[in-house]
């Protein structure tokens, strides 16, 4: 089974729901299990963070309690590694964050579009894709 890191930005644009999107499509893949998710608590403490923004709030119109069930959700499904590993490869810590769950996870893929990541392209062999790459790997899994 595909084993992946998706960031941040590619889960909040999956809650925030937009109809037919990239993003909504991978976290419907995610559900279904055709792909297992790796986080960390790091970086599940920044998806909370961000999603409790009032700017992300206005977006998803979600409730307190609705996304808090999306998170024990995510959390549920996922595979949680320790957050143990400390990488410093490029100048923003949290996409250190990624990578470190994403070593640290033995994952096949990182997903995002964050350009200091994608500019990487690949990490220990992991390779670094965008959503609709990635989207376009699952559907050819099937």
């Amino acid at each position: 089974m595909i084993r992946a890191v998706l960031d941040t930005n590619t889960l909040v644009s999956a809650v925030i729901n937009i109809e037919s999107s990239v993003a909504q499509e991978i976290y419907q893949s995610f559900i279904s299990k055709r792909f297992l998710l790796i986080v960390s608590p790091s970086l599940l403490a920044e998806l909370e963070d961000v999603l409790n923004r009032d700017r992300v709030i206005e977006l998803h119109k979600h409730t307190a309690e609705s996304l808090q069930k999306i998170t024990n959700e995510l959390a549920n499904l996922s595979y949680i590694v320790p957050g143990k590993i400390e990488i410093k490869l490029v100048r923003d810590p949290d996409d250190d964050k990624i990578i470190a769950a994403a070593v640290e996870g033995n994952v096949d893929y990182i997903v995002s579009r964050d350009k200091d990541l994608l500019d990487l392209k690949k990490c220990r062999g992991i390779k670094i894709i965008t959503p609709e790459r990635f989207m376009g790997i699952l559907r050819a899994e099937n």
